[in-house]
């Protein structure tokens, strides 16, 4: 089993590099495509979404995705038994350059831009995912 954990890691890591290499006008129009979807079914519930609704769920994705990578390298170390304070750093370094590496990637993509604070955003989602994994098993 503890090899599971390792081999989705990975796989969302190429996924993750996988959709920043995506030019700038297949990622808009994946983005635009989830945004009408949300904004037709929160339409539907009656909640009215105000904004730059694309741009908002293309953040939470970033934030998503490196919660859910941080999460899954929780899983692999700790399945590995590897102590929390040997594993911790390992983890939120994994995160980052992966982070930074991504931004790499879109710099490097027709279409695409390369911010810093996306890096920020990343490794915050990857951050707070890592930090509620130990408080859970503190409190477990």
């Amino acid at each position: 089993m503890k090899y599971i954990w390792l081999i989705l890691a990975l796989l969302l890591t190429v996924l993750i590099f996988f959709m920043s290499s995506r030019t700038g006008g297949s990622s808009g129009s994946i983005s635009a495509a989830i945004a009408r979807e949300i904004i037709a079914f929160c339409s539907a519930a009656g909640i009215a979404l105000e904004g730059d609704v694309e741009h908002l769920i293309r953040k939470l994705a970033h934030f998503m995705e490196f919660a859910l990578l941080a999460y899954l390298w929780c899983k692999t170390y700790s399945s590995f038994y590897v102590s929390v304070n040997m594993s911790t750093g390992y983890i939120l370094f994994i995160c980052l350059f992966t982070a930074v590496l991504d931004e790499f990637v879109q710099f490097h993509t027709p279409g695409r831009s390369s911010m810093i604070k996306d890096v920020l955003l990343d490794f915050s989602g990857a951050f707070c995912s890592w930090l509620m994994y130990r408080i859970y098993h503190w409190h477990g």
